[in-house]
């Protein structure tokens, strides 16, 4: 016979489960530095279908910004770990979400003529993607080690499993924003090349994604607990509590 289930202590437990999570500084402070992430990138992203052929009449240096941002997602990949264990997750995620920042109010200021200087403002726009990108999942193995030490339980399922639900619903909740976007600048077919909504078009793929990566590097910065002194504090104190140090 299958044992009877007890309600009240499922009850209990998913009440439990549902405070550790509402509690948990960490894993909510990184659940909405990923929505600003989303809302930066698919801002970034969709509206860049419309600059370069819009903007700049020039869809084919889309296709090359593109690569290049490829390429710098490889690049950071490559020297990610390194820089982690020297300056920490958190604090490289911060810098390059302000660096990002600067090269997005760059380009509103500066509005440049040239595409292939307006790729240069995207790339650095692009690298807060590619950082907090390599660095999330490994930000989310801290919220676990905090996790753990907070509550005295080991709960990787239930964190991947908010972190990743969450972020769905993020992406869900702005798919539709880039269509919202334009139509707050007046872009249709038959406006689609107006001088003033071109301008919307540019100001709102700048100012937009600069207004998120703020928002992101400020979560980090104020609210997400865990620095790189706080982690190796969590990591040495884990490792004592299971008889390995």
């Amino acid at each position: 016979m299958r044992p009877e289930i007890d309600p009240n202590a499922q009850k209990a437990s998913i009440g439990h489960m549902l405070r550790s999570i509402i509690t948990n500084r960490a894993l909510v402070s990184i659940i909405a530095a990923a929505i600003l992430m989303l809302l930066s990138q698919l801002t970034l992203t969709g509206m860049a279908n419309y600059v370069f052929p819009n903007y700049y009449s020039a869809p084919d240096v889309q296709s090359l910004s593109s690569l290049l941002t490829m390429a710098l997602t490889f690049v950071i990949a490559a020297v990610a770990k390194p820089i982690a264990v020297k300056i920490g997750k958190r604090e490289m995620s911060i810098i390059a979400s302000f660096i990002s920042v600067i090269g997005l109010v760059a380009a509103f200021i500066v509005r440049p003529q040239n595409v292939w200087v307006f790729v240069v403002f995207y790339m650095f726009a692009y690298l807060g993607i590619a950082m907090f990108s390599m660095f999330c999942w490994a930000l989310i193995t801290d919220v676990i080690d905090y996790s753990e030490l907070k509550n005295g339980v080991r709960e990787d399922g239930t964190v991947y499993a908010v972190y990743s639900f969450a972020r769905k619903l993020g992406q869900a909740a702005f798919s539709g924003l880039t269509g919202a976007l334009l139509s707050l600048v007046g872009y249709t077919a038959a406006t689609a090349y107006e001088p003033d909504v071109l301008e919307g078009v540019f100001n709102i793929s700048t100012i937009v994604p600069a207004v998120g990566f703020l928002l992101l590097g400020l979560v980090l910065l104020l609210w997400y607990p865990l620095d790189k002194k706080t982690v190796d504090a969590n990591v040495i104190a884990l490792k004592k509590k299971h008889g390995e140090l």
